[in-house]
Order: C-alpha cells, then sequence, then structure tokens
C-alpha cells in the first residue's frame, strides 16, 4: 500500500502505473499524507496509531448507549486484546481496517438520525457509505446493506401518521455515496482507466473466485480431536493465528494443550463457526425484543443494536460466500462481534447475581489465561523486532534478519541504478520499491499473482523491461505456500528472467525467514556448447543403493531420475538424489580437445532451502579414462540449517589433462535420507564445454 500511495503522491494513477484489486480510497488518503510529511512506514504505523484510538472511542461511545460502564469497559478490553489477534491489521496500514473505521463512523452518524431526525446526519452517513465502498468495495456492499435493512425498520417502527416515506429516506442514504461512485467514476473516465478500474476491481475478482482455488474454512467435524488439517503446513499457515505464527510458532507447537490435547483445533473450529450461533441467538434476542420499537426510548435501543448486528451479519455472510476464508480474513471482521457478545452478556446476566458470580468463576482461569499469553505475544511482538531500520523510509523496528536483509537489498538497488531507473521486484515484495524509491516497469510488476488480471500480463511485463532497460531484479523466494510457484503460474515471465538474467547476491539470514535474490541481466549467450546437447536423452542413468548392485535406470523411468528444466535462474539439470549409502549418476562420454574446460554450477531448489525433516544433498563430478578414476568436483549442501549453502555454486573445471582421450564424465548426486528423494534437491546446471577458440556459443560443439 506504501508503494502505490507513493506513486500516486507523486503524481502516478492506479489502475495505470499500479494494478490493483481494491478500489483506490484508502491509497489516496495515503497519498494525501504523504504529500504533507515525509513517506515512511513509521508514518503509516502512527496513522495506524490514530485510527485505532478513534475506533476504540467510538466503539465506547457505542456501548454506553447499551450497557453499563463495567461492560463497556469489558468491550473496550475485547477489543485491546483484539487487536493483537487481529494482527497483522491494525498493526499495518490497510484498506481493510480503514474501510472499516470509516464505514462504523456511517453507523455512528446514522444512529444520530434515528435520535434527532436531522437528515443531514443521514446524509453524512451516506457520504461516509461511499468513501468507505471507495476503501474497500465488499465491506461496503456489507455496510449498506445493514444500514438498509436499519433504516427500513426505522421508517416502519413509527405510527403511520408519524411514519416517514422510505423512499426519501433512501434518497438521503444513497445520493451522497453514489455522488462519491460518479465522481471516482468521472475521474478514472477522464484519465481512460475506467474500464480497467471495472476490471481489476470487479470482473477480475468475480473470475478469480471461480477458476482459482483460494482457502476455505476447514471442516466443522471432528469437533473434539486432533485435526491433521489444522496441523498440516497448509493449514498451519491458513488457520493458525498470525500473530502466534510470527512471534511464538516453536514455543506454541511444544505446549502441552497443542501436543497431548484437542483444546487448539476446538478452539480454531469455534472461533470459525462460532459466529453463526451467536448471530443466530442474536437474532432470537433482536425477535424477542420487537416489542421495544412501539416507544421511542425502546425504539433507539433496539435500533441501536440492530444496525451492529446486521453489519456483523453481513461481514459474516460476505466471508461466507467469498474467498480466501482463513483466519486472516475473518480475524478482522470480529470486533462486531465482540461487541454483540457484550451486550448480550449484560442481557443474560441482567438481575441473575447467582448466575453472574458462577460464570465469573468458570471463567476467571481461561480468561486469565488468554489475557496472559495475549500479553506474551504483545511483549514478544517487540522484543524479537528489536532493531531500528533507520533508514528515513522506514523508521521501524524489525527483527536483526530482516534488518540485514532489508539494509542489503536496498543498498545493493541504491547502488546499481538511479532514482529514474526502474527495479522489478517479483513476484510480490514491493516494500523494496518503497524503501529504495523506485518504480517497478510495467504496473502489473509489483504484485504478480497466480490469476493474472491482464491475459498477456506476462509478455507486458517482460516487453516493458526490455523497453525500460531494467537492469535489476530483485526476487522473493519466499512466497504463500497456498499458491502455487511463481514458474508454475507466471512460466513465460520466469522463462523471460532465466534467459536475461542470473543470480548476482543471496540475502537469507534465519532458516525459515525472508529468501531474496538480487539479479543482473546477463549480455550475449553463455561460453562453449552444452555437453548433453538440447536435451537430457544422451547419457547413461544408473543408481547405486545401498545393499544392492548397480542398475540402470529404464527409458520409461528416466525422467523422474533426470530432467531438464529452469530454475532460479538458470537451464538446469535435476537428477534425483538416492538416500543412504546410495548415489544417482549420470555418465556422458566425450571426447577431450585441448584447452577444454567444463562449466556448471550447483543447486538445492529454493523451495528446499528449508525443509523439516532436512536432508543434505551431496555432488560430486568425477572423470574416468582408462580405468582411472579422479574426483573433479564434490560439494555437499544443507541449506535447512547452513544458509550459505543457499544459492548457485560455481564449477569450473579444466579437462586439458585428458585432452585427446575418450573419457567418462560422471555426475552423481547422493541425499542423507529419502526425504531429500526429490528431483529439485539436486541441479546441474547445464554442463558446458568452453574451449579458448569458441568462448561463446558455437554451432561446432564437442564430440
Amino acid at each position: 500500500m506504501l508503494q502505490f500511495a507513493d506513486i500516486v503522491a507523486k503524481g502516478g494513477e492506479l489502475y495505470r502505473d499500479a494494478t490493483l484489486y481494491p478500489l483506490p480510497g484508502a491509497f489516496y488518503f495515503l497519498a494525501l499524507i504523504f504529500k504533507f510529511f515525509e513517506p515512511s512506514i513509521l508514518l503509516s504505523r502512527w496513522i495506524v496509531v490514530v485510527q485505532f484510538t478513534l475506533f476504540v472511542t467510538l466503539l465506547f461511545a457505542y456501548l454506553r448507549h447499551l450497557v453499563t460502564p463495567l461492560y463497556a469497559a469489558i468491550g473496550v478490553g475485547l477489543l485491546l486484546l483484539y487487536r493483537i489477534w487481529a494482527f497483522p491489521h491494525w498493526h499495518f496500514y490497510s484498506y481493510s481496517t480503514t474501510a472499516l473505521l470509516v464505514l462504523f463512523g456511517s453507523m455512528m452518524l446514522m444512529l444520530r438520525f434515528f435520535e434527532t431526525g436531522n437528515r443531514r446526519m443521514l446524509g453524512w452517513s451516506g457520504l461516509l457509505v461511499g468513501l468507505g465502498i471507495l476503501c474497500k468495495q465488499d465491506y461496503g456492499a456489507a455496510a449498506l446493506l445493514a444500514l438498509s435493512v436499519t433504516l427500513a425498520v426505522y421508517a416502519y417502527s413509527h405510527p403511520s401518521q408519524e411514519r416517514r416515506p422510505l423512499l426519501a429516506l433512501y434518497v438521503w442514504l444513497l445520493l451522497p455515496a453514489a455522488l462519491v461512485g460518479a465522481a471516482t467514476g468521472m475521474h478514472f473516465l477522464r484519465q481512460g482507466l475506467l474500464s480497467d478500474l471495472i476490471q481489476f476491481t470487479v470482473l477480475n475478482h468475480l473470475v478469480g473466485m471461480a477458476t482459482f482455488e483460494y482457502s476455505s474454512f476447514p471442516p466443522l467435524l471432528p469437533l473434539f480431536v486432533q485435526d491433521p488439517l489444522l496441523r498440516s503446513e497448509l493449514g498451519v499457515l491458513t488457520y493458525l493465528p498470525g500473530i502466534i505464527f510470527t512471534v511464538d510458532l516453536e514455543a506454541f507447537r511444544k505446549l502441552f494443550v497443542y501436543t497431548d490435547t484437542a483444546v487448539y483445533d476446538t478452539v480454531l473450529k469455534v472461533f470459525f463457526y462460532g459466529p453463526y450461533l451467536l448471530l443466530l441467538s442474536g437474532a432470537l434476542h433482536l425477535w424477542r425484543g420487537r416489542s421495544g420499537l412501539a416507544e421511542a426510548q425502546g425504539r433507539h435501543r433496539f435500533l441501536r443494536e440492530l444496525v451492529l448486528f446486521s453489519f456483523a451479519a453481513a461481514l459474516i455472510v460476505l466471508i461466507s460466500l467469498n474467498k480466501p476464508q482463513d483466519y486472516l480474513h475473518l480475524a478482522v471482521l470480529y470486533w462486531p462481534l465482540l461487541c454483540l457478545g457484550t451486550v448480550y452478556a449484560q442481557t443474560l446476566l441482567r438481575g441473575r447475581r447467582t448466575l453472574g458470580w458462577v460464570l465469573a468463576a468458570v471463567l476467571v482461569l481461561p480468561a486469565g489465561l488468554a489475557i496472559g499469553y495475549t500479553s506474551r505475544l504483545a511483549w514478544r511482538l517487540r522484543t524479537i523486532h528489536s532493531e531500528h531500520l533507520s533508514d528515513k523510509r522506514a523508521g521501524i523496528y524489525v527483527t536483526p534478519s530482516e534488518a540485514r536483509m532489508l539494509r542489503g537489498v536496498v543498498d545493493y538497488v541504491r547502488a546499481n541504478s538511479t532514482p529514474d531507473e526502474t527495479v522489478a521486484v517479483m513476484p510480490y515484495f514491493p516494500i523494496v520499491n518503497f524503501l529504495s524509491d523506485r518504480r517497478g516497469p510495467h504496473r502489473s510488476s509489483y504484485i504478480v499473482w497466480p490469476f493474472p488480471e491482464l491475459s498477456d500480463r506476462d509478455r507486458r511485463i517482460s516487453d516493458a523491461m526490455e523497453a525500460k532497460k531494467t537492469s535489476i531484479v530483485i526476487y522473493n523466494f519466499t512466497q504463500f505456500i497456498s499458491f502455487p510457484p511463481f514458474e508454475e503460474y507466471a512460466p513465460e515471465l520466469f522463462s523471460y528472467l532465466v534467459e536475461h538474467f542470473e543470480i548476482d547476491r543471496i540475502y537469507t539470514y534465519d532458516a525459515w525467514g525472508y529468501k531474496l535474490a538480487s539479479l543482473r541481466r546477463t549480455t550475449g549467450a553463455p561460453d562453449g556448447q552444452p555437453l548433453l546437447g538440447t536435451d537430457a536423452s544422451r547419457g547413461f542413468l544408473r543408481l547405486e543403493e545401498e545393499g544392492s548392485p548397480s542398475r540402470a535406470v529404464p527409458p520409461w523411468e528416466r525422467s523422474q531420475y533426470l530432467a531438464p528444466d529452469r530454475w532460479p535462474f538458470r537451464p538446469v539439470l535435476a537428477l534425483r538424489p538416492t538416500a543412504g549409502q546410495g548415489r544417482t549418476v549420470l555418465s556422458v562420454p566425450l571426447e577431450v580437445v585441448p584447452g577444454a574446460h567444463l562449466r556448471s554450477a550447483v543447486t538445492v531448489n529454493p523451495r528446499y532451502w528449508f525443509e523439516v525433516p532436512k536432508s543434505w544433498v551431496r555432488f560430486t563430478l568425477e572423470v574416468e579414462a582408462d580405468g582411472d578414476r579422479e574426483v573433479l568436483f564434490s560439494r555437499t549442501l544443507d541449506p535447512t540449517v547452513v544458509f550459505a549453502d543457499r544459492g548457485w555454486f560455481p564449477i569450473d573445471v579444466s579437462l586439458d589433462g585428458y585432452a585427446g582421450r575418450s573419457v567418462l564424465l560422471e555426475f552423481s548426486t547422493a541425499c542423507e535420507g529419502p526425504v531429500g528423494e526429490k528431483p529439485l534437491m539436486a541441479g546441474w546446471a547445464v554442463p558446458r564445454i568452453v574451449v579458448p577458440a569458441m568462448r561463446r556459443s558455437d554451432p561446432g560443439g564437442p564430440a
């Protein structure tokens, strides 16, 4: 968001200079702030602090009309806990939380209209609805539905002789919202971007929902036993609260309640499905209290509860029909449920002191544990992020490894580009563009999503990189596990990067944190000729397995062990390792000419730079001639625990000692355990034979 707002603040235009799916309201607001103050991450965090303070203040004022000061204070306490558990929402500037604040403001203005009858309050409420829709269209639609229902109940709850025409009330509500939409549409129409706005914010979302497999809520059953889905790698990333994943994952996984009980699984499923029960009980509560609509004081209380209930229900219906359905997208919508729960708790316990004391006794221990653990998470969030990122566009605290990574990447970009040059950051990590103050080469290059917003997106990005002579790419290996790998969903763009760029530096400083690389543009074709020609059919492939004689790999199994591929960022021969004391061996005959060198490189595919359980991989290059064998190269990589093993490791060995002789070159891979027996665990950059007379690719190659 910061990068896109910065583009607008500098005179750019959304949907022309940056592709995004939400409507532009929250971006414009941040851009306005950036026009008056130096853009920085710290500034955006202060905005969030102000937003949340205002949000809680408004909610306290709302609750005070429905509950006693004690229960209102409890509601505020729940909201403070909610802020921690909704992480990263209400910590980072977001169009979601900005929209929620604006839309709750519209609800408060409508309640003011109910109390005063002043239609200008209704008009202001409609204006904020329009602005809320402009920040996030689906939240805005939910709020508009909730307000419309509440307004209809308000109109028809009055005696017929006092009843105001509902149509006139809807005009007061909807006209200001429509004017916001019309002004926005007119602006983008004048820019020639209205069709792009509609495509990106409406049509693409609908098509993506229909064609892309987003995450869904976990199944309710089994409810009281450990659910393997929730404990899988994908389940942890999808359903575990983000604050735990960020600051306490390892310790949490060692807790008795996680390892030996189903408490974690049951609580998570209550979190996902509990709102439906709460809303059902709320609907029954409203139905039973509908008699309060007959007189003014009861009507105001009923409508105050109804508007929040309607918004909560609309948001839950929205996420039930919309996707992705995960912890992150549901947690931020929990605040109206917490407020309703506070109201219902007072209603339940009013006049039932004994029941209140019993519930207090039952809940005091779990509540204390919840508050204590939340406090631990908040404290760890502060202590883990212990290093100050002093760059003028940062100003925040991050983890030491993140600080080292960000400083390294930003320094590299600034040292190797000028402010008017473009830098591509792929597939998604636009904070680098913001911190380095560099634009991307194309509007779709900041975030390359699995669902292409343009049918020829990949080609457009590569064409823009050529036209603007983009010489630097920052590539983010840390990709969402719920998405396919970048090379699978953007194969054309990935192939372009492989053909035109190579890794210059790797930035990775902890086990499973961010892993980035800076790429530089290559010049010309590589030296020499491929040893194996254009495919991997040449050469003899065999397996040497512990306790068994060596066996040849039959042709129909060959592709399981050896396959040409494109890895970040070289063409490779993926040679699947063999575990134990065995190895997989590719033997290639060669007539060695004088001065010949063999060049290659080895790596573990970045997808497996962090893998649990882990496995090292050993690469060996040997030459056999006239019955004699010599090891030309050997290296063991263990990237899960040895961060220096993350990257490409070049091979350049002289074969001049075998000039004029027929030799057998043997490329072999072995691994520590069965988990390492994957093609992506061992890659040889396409081996090339280079002789002094053909430093660049030459039609004549090795015999």
